[in-house]
Formats: C-alpha cells, structure tokens, sequence
C-alpha cells in the first residue's frame, strides 16, 4: 500500500493552522475581592502564568466602586470567599460581556449563582487540584481558544488533550463503521492522526518541527499497526466486522493520543537521538563518496591500461 503523501501533507498544512490557533491573543480578566484566601489567591496567581507573549493577565481589586471589563475580554474569574458587595460587582462583569466564573472555598459563600450557565459559573473548592481541573474545564467550554489557552495555561492542558483525543478517536471510530473502500480508511485515519498529534504538541509546547520527526513516523507505524490488525480480526467477525473496524480505529487512536500525551509531558529530549542520526547519516555519505571514488579510479585504471 503506498502512503498517501498528499493526504499527509494536508495534514501538515493543518497543523499550520493549528498553530495559528495556537498564538492567537489571550486575555484574562482576574478580579480579587478583599474576602479572598490566601489559598485561593495562591494557587490562582501560580496557575495564571502566561508560557507566550501572546496572553495577558490582568488583575484588580474588587471593592465598592462599579467595575469595567475591557472588550477583548476573553474569560473573567472573580476570586472571592463572599461579601456584601459581590453579587452587584459580578452582575456589571457578567454585563461586560465575558464568561466570568467565581471561584470560592465554599458554594455557600456564593449562594446567589443557584447553576451554571454560559456567562456566569461557580467552582467551589479547598482541594488545589479539583478547583484547577474543574476550572479549566469550564473555560474549555466557553471559548473557542481552547488551543491558545492551553499553550499558555499548563493546568489547561491535560483537559485539552481529553478532548482532542476524544475528538480524534470518535471521528476515526465512525471512519472504521462507515468507509467500506479498501485500502481508504487509512488515508482518512492517517490524517485524524496527524491532526491529534499536531495539535497535542502544540498545547504542550512541542510543536512539530523536523527534528521531532520520530513522533510523525511513529504515527504512521501504529496506524499501519492498526490497520493489519483491522484486517486479520475483521474476517473472523463476519457480519459485525465494520464494529470490530470502528472499535479497533476508536480506541487504537485513543491509545495513541494517551501515549502521546506521555510523551510530551514527559519532555522526551531528541537531541543524542538527532545526534545520532546525524553521525550515521555523515558516515554514510563518506562511504559513499570513498566507494565512488574508488569506482572512478579504477575506470579510469582500466581506461588507462586500454589505451
């Protein structure tokens, strides 16, 4: 079977786009109530530190004076263990026209937010990472610059990769029940794949470059792994063999954005690897070119020896 170069490169065309979405501009509203703890202010003012130029964090105090949200405003969090002036103060945020969520040590400090809804949410915790986990969550679910927000937020990006793995495999899951075509779910999987890894890096700070290429071949290993395995399990299956494909699409690229999701934060280093390659790739072009020229010395010996 020939890999499908122009699907793969539409990939990597993706991938382009991806990291545009990647550097788009960030803003984040951060408005502290004088009730605050001292736990909630930690761990708010650990977790908001922008990774790129492109985010900003702006902070003010909360008070009795009406407050105003700038118009690029992407997300506003409220940090506040309850107060008399809160709920006013929320309700002109809300108005500024932002999704603002309040974080609380207890939803009884916070009782006017009765549910959440798209502009207006609570997370309540004491727990650091419950309160961040549940956090990034609800940002995910409001914005549109999920990508950007994880680039720059690390505790933004183990939920950002649940749903891009999620995404990947359910898209290559419905992919394995419905392509029929032999010899054409690969191309489509391959892409989703590619996609999934491009954009896992990206949230990451590993974007794909050349010297992280090990990561691109290891994709298109295991999509032909899966692929084979596809093929050996399917005939056994009989009628339900399009859901051994669709279960086999599913959870191997499920696997593969785990695995990858390892990887980069693990921060696997490639540099003796790359090393490596490099030293064999030049001692390869010395054999070459002695081999060569020792070729050409002996034509011409035997050329000399004609004449």
């Amino acid at each position: 079977m020939n890999v499908p170069i122009d699907k793969i490169a539409g990939a990597f065309k993706a991938a382009g786009s991806a990291k545009k979405d990647s550097d788009v501009p960030v803003r984040v509203s951060v408005f502290v109530d004088g009730s605050a703890s001292t736990f909630l202010l930690r761990t708010v003012r650990e977790a908001l530190v922008p990774q790129t130029t492109s985010a900003i964090v702006r902070v003010e105090r909360l008070g009795e004076t009406p407050v105003t949200v700038k118009p690029d405003t992407d997300v506003s969090i409220v940090i506040s263990c309850g107060s008399e002036h809160l709920q006013q103060r929320v309700q002109e945020i809300v108005i500024g026209g932002a999704p603002t969520v309040v974080l609380a040590e207890s939803a009884v400090e916070v009782g006017f937010i009765q549910e959440d809804t798209p502009m207006l949410g609570l997370v309540a915790a004491t727990n650091k990472t419950y309160l961040l986990e549940s956090l990034a969550r609800w940002i995910l679910d409001r914005t549109e610059k999920d990508t950007a927000f994880a680039a720059n937020f690390p505790f933004m990006r183990v939920a950002a990769a649940n749903r891009i793995i999620l995404n990947a495999s359910a898209a290559n899951l419905v992919t394995g029940a419905l392509l029929f075509v032999p010899g054409a779910d690969f191309p489509v999987m391959a892409v989703a794949q590619l996609g999934m890894m491009a954009q896992l890096a990206l949230v990451f700070g590993k974007p794909v470059r050349p010297e992280r290429g090990y990561e691109v071949a290891g994709v298109l290993v295991a999509g032909l792994l899966m692929r084979a395995l596809a093929r050996a399990v399917v005939p056994a299956a009989g009628h339900l063999g399009f859901v051994v494909k669709a279960l086999v699409a599913g959870f191997g690229t499920y696997a593969m954005g785990r695995a990858l999701t390892a990887l980069y934060e693990a921060d696997v280093d490639y540099a003796r690897a790359n090393q490596a390659v490099a030293s064999a790739a030049r001692h390869g072009r010395d054999f070459i070119s002695l081999v060569s020229g020792r070729a050409r010395a002996a034509d011409s010996a035997d050329v000399a020896q004609a004449a």
